[in-house]
C-alpha cells in the first residue's frame, strides 16, 4: 500500500494556487532539525530561461517548488515537479506546462557535488546548481558533463528503455549533434543505420562525401535516385556516458526505419557492461 500511495502522489499535481510551503519557514527547519543532503534551493541559468526551485522532502517524496525566475504563468509556491529515490536515481513527474495546465514529462534526476542533473524523457538534460544553504561554484561543461569531476565514479549508470518488442535501447550521441536511443545487435558490422538517420546526419553536415568508403554518395542523396545498396561510411563518433568511439564502419539498411544498431562489440568497448532490466539501467565500467 506504501508503494500505491508514492505512485499516486507522483502523478498527482493539484491546481491550487496556494503555496506549497513558505521558504522561510523551510529554512528555519534546516536549521534547527536538518535536512536530507539533496535538500535545497538550486537554480538554473540559461538563454532560454532562468529560475529557482526549491527541493524539499515530504514524507516519501520530493517536491520541486517554483521560487521565482523568467518563467511566464509561474508563481512562487508553483508545484514544479516531484520525485521519489529509485535505487540509483530519483525518478518522478515535472510539469512542463503551466500550473493550471499541467503537461506531465517522466523525468530521471542524478544527484552530485552540489547540483542535479535532470534528464528529459528525449535524453536531453538540464543542470541545476545548489545555491542555498551550500553553493556550488565550480562550471561545467554541459557537453561534458559526464566528464565533470564531480560525477566520476568506478562504475556509471546510464538510464534505458524498451522497445515496443521489448528489446533493449540505450541513449547515444551521434557525432556530437544527434540525441536517439539505439538498439543492440549480434552482427559483425560495427553499426547499422537507416537511410533517415544518415539523411539526418548529412543535414547536419557531420557526414558527407568524404566519410563515404563505399556506394555512391551523390546517388544516395538524390531523391529521385532509387536506392542502391551498399553504402558504407566512416562514423565520426558515437558517445556513451563517459566514453566515446571513433570511426566507426557504418552500414545504411534499406530494411530499417528511423533506427539504429550497434554491435555488442561496439558495445563492450565502452568497458565491461551490465544490463539490468529490472531496474532498466545499464551499467559501465570503464576499463
Amino acid at each position: 500500500m506504501k508503494h500505491l500511495l508514492i505512485f499516486i502522489a507522483l502523478f498527482y499535481f493539484p491546481l491550487t494556487s496556494l503555496a506549497q510551503f513558505e521558504l522561510d519557514s523551510l529554512k528555519q527547519k534546516w536549521e534547527n532539525i536538518g535536512r536530507e543532503p539533496i535538500e535545497g534551493i538550486y537554480s538554473i541559468s540559461g538563454s532560454s530561461r532562468s529560475y529557482s526551485i526549491a527541493l524539499a522532502k515530504d514524507e516519501d517524496v520530493y517536491k520541486l517548488v517554483y521560487l521565482k525566475g523568467g518563467l511566464e504563468n509561474w508563481v512562487y509556491g508553483d508545484l514544479k515537479g516531484m520525485i521519489a529515490r529509485s535505487e540509483e536515481m530519483y525518478e518522478g513527474r515535472w510539469n512542463a506546462g503551466k500550473p493550471t495546465k499541467p503537461n506531465l514529462e517522466d523525468i530521471k534526476i542524478v544527484f552530485g557535488n552540489k547540483k542535479f542533473i535532470l534528464y528529459w524523457s528525449d535524453w536531453s538534460i538540464d543542470e541545476f546548481k545548489m545555491i542555498y544553504p551550500e553553493k556550488a561554484t565550480e562550471p561545467t561543461d554541459m557537453d561534458k558533463v559526464f566528464m565533470d569531476e564531480a560525477f566520476k565514479r568506478d562504475e556509471i549508470s546510464i538510464p534505458i528503455q524498451l522497445s515496443d518488442s521489448g528489446s533493449v535501447q540505450i541513449p547515444v550521441l551521434v557525432n556530437d549533434v544527434l540525441k536517439i536511443y539505439v538498439g543492440l545487435k549480434k552482427t559483425s558490422k560495427e553499426v547499422i543505420v537507416s537511410k533517415d538517420i544518415a539523411k539526418t546526419l548529412i543535414e547536419t553536415k557531420t557526414l558527407g562525401y568524404k566519410e563515404w568508403k563505399e556506394g555512391n554518395y551523390y546517388q544516395f542523396i538524390d531523391d529521385k535516385k532509387a536506392f542502391a545498396p551498399p553504402h558504407i561510411f566512416s562514423l565520426n563518433s558515437l558517445a556513451l556516458g563517459e566514453g566515446q568511439l571513433t570511426n566507426l564502419e557504418t552500414v545504411i539498411s534499406e530494411d530499417i526505419s528511423r533506427s539504429m544498431f550497434i554491435s555488442f562489440d561496439v558495445l563492450e568497448r565502452f568497458g565491461k557492461v551490465n544490463i539490468d532490466l529490472d531496474k532498466l539501467l545499464l551499467t559501465i565500467k570503464p576499463l
